[in-house]
């Protein structure tokens, strides 16, 4: 993508719609944005160029036509040769049947894979057309409606006798009759060709159900099958990270997680509830006659080009199971080290780290805060032939090629400690360990880094100073936390600003005083979202970390060595210049990245150095 928008950058110098000083301008600043946003899209914020020439520069490009969806009336006939779901999901629309081929109106036609996905779903080739995204989400808003009319639409047949008949079925059958389905647990499943893979477990279903007279709903049409499969697909589309099921005592409430925030959406009726959930634990590999105790599955999936996973659990509640469903993008691991919104003086000292250190490294954080995220992509900058890196986990979320991969067992007493004491027999160079819970596994992890080894691990703390007192407090002696721990990352996700709808804003009053931080207010130019249909009108997109990076010194070992406090052991980090985190995350407001009430809401504010005690300031 970003090879094509640089072409793209030069045919405009070519054709002289813009100078080469502009063009260059246009890439230092997409640099400095780590990556959010296109080059076309910063062109025309600096007033270079206008929308209509990044459609038609790219046209130009591909060699492709350009379409006013606006102007167009398609037939019913075109628009059922793609489904709804799959259109909203690759934000396409179908505008003409050439022979066997399929011409679909997209405003990123330079996503090859998406189309290749495309073409293979609907099993014939596709050819793109450009259109701009606002007519697209037009397109198909007057195509195929609203959400909340395809939920009815998708449910209303659950209302008739015979569908209440399956769906009940589908809630009740027996241990048995599910026997055949165990298996769908461990398949890999594609979202572009699932309502195949959904409508035969389905069928198995209702073949089941149909000893009991019930009639067979298990095709393509079934609507809890077709609802299922748009709340997931709705869900990657939003980008959220999770997915929660309620049952509430009157309704079942559907609520995604985008950008760390909880969303409520357009609930199904109350009455296809058991069929809902039945339906989840299937393709989850669950046993759907058990709802007594909890019970965790996995989906595998391929959705818009993307390898995903699904890990799912079920707990039940008072008005029924309550389902959520964890969203591990597998394109997120593969970041580089310059993409997960390090600084340049934080990314200096973590590479520093990464390729110099022993020692135990910790990244620490709440739950949901991208810890697994920064080790992943830590380790895939060191995945060389050269080392040999193992990974014990609980659970293993990704697979990794080339790296050894170990999976806990609880039930058989496969703990941390103990897969520790295996793994450094396997002769590893470097070891993550998933996260450290108790004495022995802290113990084994820091002797085994005092031997020469690089340990990664997490803690959850709140940041980089309070930990040196958690492991003292779990039991870890002071000299072996001072002498083996190297460093400690704590971080947090600010989100991110929309770059669609990016615009001038003064915060109030009340925000500039929670910063806490000496600012001339006069000199400040924030942004911030003002609501788009590309954000859902949230004016954020996406999320980046904010981060404090702790590198243990002397004056720090002795603190710790002599029962110094988080508040002491902070202040001499801070002075031997630590950049803390909401630092870092003020940084981030000043260049655009994110606002001033993600900076408050985030992160802490610090006591502030005297004048005298300040280090020089680092490069940031």
């Amino acid at each position: 993508m970003q090879t094509t928008y640089n072409f793209f950058g030069q045919r405009l110098v070519e054709r002289g719609i813009i100078t080469q000083e502009q063009l260059d301008e246009a890439i230092r600043r997409q640099q400095t944005t780590m990556g959010t946003r296109k080059l076309g899209e910063i062109l025309v914020r600096l007033g270079y160029i206008s929308k209509s020439h990044i459609t038609e520069g790219l046209a130009d490009q591909l060699g492709i036509p350009i379409i006013k969806l606006s102007e167009r009336d398609i037939s019913q006939k075109v628009r059922s040769t793609v489904p709804g779901e799959i259109a909203t999901v690759y934000r396409v629309v179908p505008i003409e049947e050439r022979g066997a081929v399929l011409v679909v109106a997209t405003a990123d036609p330079t996503n090859i894979n998406a189309l290749d996905n495309l073409a293979r779903l609907l099993d014939r080739p596709v050819e793109p057309a450009l259109s701009t995204p606002e007519e697209i989400t037009e397109a198909l808003n007057r195509y195929y409606g609203h959400r909340q009319e395809s939920v009815e639409s998708m449910l209303s047949s659950a209302s008739s006798a015979s569908s209440m008949s399956t769906l009940s079925t589908m809630s009740n059958l027996s241990g048995g009759s599910l026997a055949s389905l165990g298996s769908l647990s461990g398949d890999s499943m594609s979202m572009e060709s699932i309502s195949m893979d959904a409508a035969t477990a389905a069928r198995e279903v209702s073949s089941a159900a149909g000893a009991s007279g019930s009639e067979d709903e298990g095709d393509d049409n079934s609507p809890v099958v077709k609802y299922v499969h748009q709340m997931i697909m709705e869900a990657f589309r939003l980008r959220a990270s999770d997915i929660h099921v309620e049952p509430a005592k009157t309704s079942i409430i559907i609520r995604y997680r985008i950008d760390g925030e909880m969303r409520e959406m357009p609930p199904p009726p109350k009455r296809a509830q058991a069929a809902i959930i039945s339906r989840l634990k299937i393709m989850s590999g669950m046993d759907i006659t058990e709802r007594r105790v909890p019970q965790d599955g996995r989906i595998k999936i391929t959705l818009g080009g993307k390898m995903v996973d699904l890990r799912v659990s079920a707990l039940p509640a008072v008005y029924g199971e309550s389902v959520v469903m964890r969203i591990l993008d597998k394109s997120g691991l593969m970041l580089g080290l310059g993409q997960l919104g390090f600084c340049a003086q934080h990314q200096k000292d973590w590479e520093t780290l990464l390729h110099n250190a022993t020692g135990v490294v910790l990244v620490t954080g709440p739950t949901g805060s991208g810890k697994t995220t920064t080790l992943y992509a830590s380790l895939h900058n060191l995945n060389t032939v050269e080392r040999k890196i193992i990974t014990v986990e609980d659970p293993v979320e990704y697979q990794l090629a080339g790296i050894n991969q170990v999976q806990i067992n609880h039930d058989i007493g496969w703990n941390f400690a103990r897969a520790l004491r295996a793994i450094f027999r396997q002769d590893p160079d470097i070891v993550m360990v998933g996260e450290i819970r108790d004495q022995e596994t802290a113990e084994i992890a820091i002797k085994a880094a005092l031997t020469g080894h690089l340990v990664f691990s997490t803690l959850h703390t709140n940041d980089t100073s309070s930990t040196f007192s958690r492991l003292i407090d779990i039991g870890i002696k002071p000299f072996l936390v001072a002498s083996g721990v190297r460093a400690i990352l704590a971080q947090r996700l600010v989100r991110t600003i929309c770059t669609s709808c990016k615009a001038p804003h003064d915060p109030p009053e009340d925000e500039k005083e929670r910063l806490g931080l000496h600012v001339d207010w006069s000199q400040v130019r924030l942004v911030h979202g003002a609501g788009c249909d590309n954000c859902n009108k949230t004016g954020y997109q996406g999320r980046l970390g904010a981060y404090e990076l702790l590198l243990n010194n002397d004056e720090i070992r002795r603190l710790v060595m002599g029962g110094g406090s988080a508040t002491a052991i902070r202040r001499a980090a801070r002075l031997s210049g630590m950049i803390t985190m909401r630092d870092d995350a003020w940084q981030k407001a000043l260049k655009g990245v994110t606002t001033l009430e993600e900076v408050n809401r985030r992160t802490r504010v610090d006591e502030p150095l005297r004048a005298d005690e300040a280090p020089a300031a680092a490069e940031k």
